[in-house]
């Protein structure tokens, strides 16, 4: 009876369950290592230079300026980097403002400098370099250590990272779940990692994350540019893009 439960709304096919987030009409199958974590890896930079709670102001900030603006069409996510490549000088003027007023610019500056320094069409490059010197070898080094932190999507810097997804909807009230489905507490991934309750959020985190990928139907030029680009820093360090799921 508890195995019937727990793949409860999942969908068979084959050896596969599928479950119900990417059961959705129109959902478009992506890769967490190929397609999502390029979009992400700016706030895993950010998350291993100041922390966890560091990362949710940055992106608080964000929704707080967002609001504001006309929405577009397309819906987007600021946690992912493609959101802010189509952004006015007048909008970037005001995140780089709420960012200095909330004393976080500098070292979202030092944070993204690898991000900015060493890759073309990063589309956060507006936030131009740190201040202090930076040698590349650092710059490819720190990099490389954020990607290897955050390749494993079972492990919690990959949990956090699908979870910002979701936090910045949830700050911006631009998700709506259905009274059944209960929002698990997304701290206790980070304060209770090995706990029952950790694990059922990390699987929510994940199927909300690549749904809603999915449905946003984000192009992968960036995705595929970065692994070639880490390829070229780093040659054979850095896993190669193919549309197999991870």
């Amino acid at each position: 009876m508890t195995k019937k439960k727990n793949l409860e709304g999942y969908k068979r096919q084959g050896k596969r369950f599928i479950p119900p987030m990417k059961q959705l009409p129109g959902l478009q199958e992506q890769s967490y290592v190929n397609d999502l974590l390029p979009e992400l890896i700016w706030l895993g930079l950010i998350h291993d230079r100041r922390g966890y709670p560091f990362g949710a102001r940055t992106l608080e900030a964000v929704v707080e300026v967002t609001k504001k603006w006309p929405q577009d069409e397309k819906p987007k996510n600021y946690a992912m980097q493609s959101a802010y490549a189509d952004l006015e000088d007048k909008q970037k003027a005001e995140l780089i403002d709420i960012w200095k007023r909330q004393s976080l610019f500098e070292d979202i500056q030092n944070a993204l400098a690898p991000l900015v320094l060493l890759y073309d069409g990063f589309s956060l490059t507006f936030v131009g370099p740190p201040s202090n010197v930076i040698s590349q070898e650092t710059l490819i080094e720190r990099i490389k250590q954020c990607v290897g932190k955050h390749l494993n999507k079972y492990e919690t810097p990959a949990i956090v990272l699908h979870g910002t997804m979701l936090l910045t909807r949830l700050i911006a009230g631009t998700i709506k779940v259905s009274a059944p489905i209960a929002i698990p507490d997304l701290n206790v991934v980070i304060e209770k990692p090995e706990s029952v309750e950790a694990k059922r959020a990390a699987a929510f985190m994940r199927a909300s994350a690549m749904g809603e990928i999915g449905m946003l139907k984000v192009e992968n030029d960036w995705a595929k540019y970065f692994w070639n680009r880490g390829a070229e820093l780093t040659p054979c360090e850095w896993p190669e893009y193919s549309m197999t799921d991870d």
